[in-house]
């Protein structure tokens, strides 16, 4: 979980919070979690300069977020609360690749079983590492089981274990009681899907990085991550098409949900502006409905300023800021948005500020 105030005093203040909200009692109910994270508003002075709750996507955080208003000052929430719950991109993200992944089920816990079966003892693992040097193959990334509730560890593990393809062929032969090794089918449909989930573990790790802002991140790499699937459905393996139809659905399911004020980040950081709408709202929805979208998202913007005209402070807030770069397929977006621009007609309207 985490809050974004409209502005925090004191970053210890912040960190104590989410150390103290992390060890709630059980039972989790509805009630317990919603108490507690008031009571942290409260003590730390953040219940009337709370803008958006992110939450992870569970039935009891979805209904505590709709009491939590209830014993809040709604005026002092953005737009009266509209947006006070805010999912969680990265939860969302693990939630796509996890139904994707769920159609490659068998061949996935073939590979957990193998990597299981040469780890269990240090005399496996040393029959592992010595057919490594009898094949002539460069050992430098050691077997790892994953977390099953943890798709990124899932995919490092696959993706480690794909390295060794001929080492475990070539053990399957000779040890009777290795027995789970993966397919040749399973392989090869296992590096299809790690080609195409490398993207998703990118993006997640710059979700999740602590020493950068990543709201203005949001909107560019989800996209990127849309513009991705529709691209991987030209897939030629069955298989394959259906792990993507499985993670469109549950991309489009959420995608309503976090795009608008992702969007809106993203507006603001000065390098995109509204550009970045233009250029990115055409592939996604066609010429005709993405002026549509565009005006709404430029309607959200105007009554949030409005709302902050009314209620703003004079005091000015400073900070440094970093931005993370990343390669690959998510280039995409910054080539869609290089063409928008290289097209683009300069008028001095369009060079104005708001712009």
């Amino acid at each position: 979980m985490a809050v974004m105030a409209h502005y925090i005093d004191d970053s210890w203040n912040l960190k104590s919070f989410l150390i103290r909200f992390a060890y709630v009692s059980c039972p989790h109910t509805t009630e317990v979690i919603c108490e507690a994270l008031y009571e942290c508003l409260v003590e730390w002075h953040l219940d009337r300069k709370i803008s958006t709750v992110t939450l992870d996507n569970c039935t009891s955080n979805e209904k505590a977020i709709t009491i939590l208003p209830d014993k809040l000052d709604t005026s002092s929430l953005m737009l009266d609360g509209q947006f006070l719950h805010m999912r969680c991109a990265a939860h969302i993200l693990n939630l796509i690749v996890k139904d994707g992944m769920s159609v490659l089920e068998e061949g996935v816990e073939r590979v957990r079983d193998s990597v299981a079966f040469w780890s269990a003892t240090p005399k496996r693992y040393e029959k592992f590492e010595k057919m490594a040097k009898t094949l002539n193959i460069e050992y430098n990334r050691r077997l790892n089981l994953d977390c099953k509730t943890r798709w990124n560890s899932t995919y490092l593990m696959i993706s480690i274990a794909l390295q060794y393809i001929e080492i475990f062929e070539k053990l399957k032969a000779r040890e009777k009681k290795f027995d789970c090794c993966p397919t040749k089918d399973d392989w090869k449909v296992l590096k299809e899907m790690c080609d195409r989930l490398k993207l998703f573990f990118d993006i997640t790790e710059s979700f999740l990085g602590t020493k950068y802002v990543t709201a203005n991140l949001f909107f560019p790499k989800v996209v990127t991550i849309s513009l991705a699937i529709r691209k991987w459905g030209k897939s030629e393996n069955e298989l394959i098409q259906k792990m993507l139809e499985e993670m469109k659905d549950k991309f489009e399911k959420y995608w309503k949900d976090i795009h608008r004020l992702m969007a809106v980040a993203t507006v603001l950081d000065p390098r995109y502006k509204r550009h970045i709408l233009n250029a990115l709202y055409g592939p996604l929805y066609g010429r005709n409905h993405a002026s549509k979208e565009i005006e709404k998202l430029r309607g959200l913007m105007f009554d949030l300023v409005k709302q902050y005209q009314d209620k703003a402070e004079c005091e000015d807030t400073w900070g440094a800021f970093a931005t993370s770069i990343t390669s690959g397929e998510e280039d995409e977006v910054m080539k869609l948005l290089d063409l928008y621009m290289s097209n683009r007609v300069v008028t001095p309207s369009s060079c104005s500020s708001h712009t």
